[in-house]
């Protein structure tokens, strides 16, 4: 597995941009040229799928917006979130935490959540890497000035002591149930030397699944699966996981879906379905790291209740690190092969895919889309779907 820091550290900073939110990729970008009708009935909303360039940034490690929200936040690795309207950033940051934020190995700031009720109450979420190399969880609240958030009021909500400059993890999420979910890698290094993935008793190669309380600090969920039982921690939702870099949720059936980077080869895509009335999975689930790497044996020993991947690409295929992406519910790609399907991708196969997730096994194919050195997927408030290269360019799947 090629780590992150390696692109991280050999990268320039690439300056940003007005990108206009709808500027296509030259031609050569292959396309899903059926067509349908959407509300506006532009001639680009009937249009084939493409790459549209959002902008270019300064290390993009990540996208998003508030439910119902037309604006877009950019995360950027050094420790800055701007703000775009339309195809527009903003002169000033959204939030700079970057005196905070160390972007050694794979660290930086890498992803951000907004509370269900923002709109209320300005609540936001961070995660990054602090300057110990600890991960960091921070809470903040937006400023009177709804583009800018209040700096100085920063909780910290959970940090986690983490020695090594790999397997940081990143992602932040929202669950149906209104949860705070975070992904920790196992703590780094090679094969889980401390071998933290499969003991519940640590909280690193975990899913974890907290509720914020608004003045910092988290409360452990009662119906958390692992709550009660002796010598497990309450906060994990989900174990067994390397470096679970990017998931999500369904934000229609709730599902769950893992991007687990894979140790020297294989990569994997983890799925659980969602409850009735898109509700997330209860919980409780074993996915198998470092017993097995994929479907593989890794280690002897044990991993209870294993659960294999659903798919699984090989390092010997070109694929080093995999980017777990977004179920498509974007209106506006209703029609076309991308609607409901799983986009996700890899950092040195530059082949954006499209799955249909289920147990055992899914189909998976290139979507004929291609970003260098992704880093991450994003979704809007609108349930737009975004690639984010590192090398500076966002690109949103759509019509045009």
């Amino acid at each position: 597995m090629l780590a992150f820091g390696l692109v991280f550290a050999t990268l320039a900073g690439c300056d940003s941009d007005e990108g206009d939110g709808t500027r296509a990729e030259p031609a050569g970008q292959p396309s899903d040229r059926r067509q349908s009708t959407t509300e506006d009935g532009s001639a680009a909303a009937r249009g084939p799928v493409r790459l549209l360039r959002l902008g270019r940034f300064d290390a993009p490690t990540f996208l998003g917006a508030p439910r119902g929200d037309r604006r877009r936040f950019v995360v950027q690795r050094g420790g800055t979130i701007v703000v775009l309207h339309g195809g527009r950033q903003l002169d000033e940051p959204f939030l700079d935490v970057s005196t905070n934020v160390s972007t050694d190995g794979e660290g930086g700031l890498l992803s951000m959540a907004f509370a269900p009720d923002y709109q209320r109450s300005g609540r936001f979420y961070v995660y990054y890497t602090d300057r110990e190399g600890y991960l960091q969880i921070d809470q903040f609240t937006r400023s009177d000035d709804p583009d800018r958030a209040d700096p100085e009021s920063r909780r910290s909500v959970i940090r986690v002591p983490h020695f090594r400059s790999n397997h940081k993890g990143g992602q932040l999420q929202f669950g149906p149930d209104g949860m705070l979910y975070a992904g920790f890698g196992d703590g780094g290094s090679g094969g889980d030397p401390d071998e933290n993935a499969q003991n519940l008793g640590r909280i690193l190669g975990k899913l974890i699944r907290i509720d914020p309380r608004p003045g910092g600090g988290y409360d452990v969920p009662a119906s958390n699966p692992f709550v009660g039982r002796s010598g497990a921690r309450g906060e994990i939702y989900a174990y067994g996981l390397r470096n679970p870099y990017r998931f999500s949720f369904d934000r229609s059936r709730g599902s769950l879906n893992i991007g687990d980077v894979g140790q020297d080869e294989v990569e994997e895509i983890d799925y659980v379905p969602g409850r009735s009335g898109g509700r997330q999975p209860r919980g409780g689930y074993n996915f198998g790291w470092d017993v097995f790497e994929g479907r593989d044996r890794y280690e002897p020993g044990s991993a209870p209740g294993d659960v294999p991947p659903v798919i699984a690409h090989r390092q010997s295929a070109g694929f080093c690190s995999i980017i777990g992406g977004y179920v498509i519910r974007d209106p506006s790609l209703r029609g076309t092969r991308y609607a409901g399907r799983y986009v996700y991708g890899d950092l040195c196969n530059p082949d954006l895919r499209l799955a249909v997730l289920k147990r055992p096994r899914a189909s998976t194919r290139p979507s004929g889309l291609r970003v260098s050195n992704l880093v991450s997927f994003g979704e809007d408030g609108q349930g737009r779907v975004y690639a984010v290269s590192i090398d500076g360019p966002i690109y949103r799947i759509g019509r045009g």
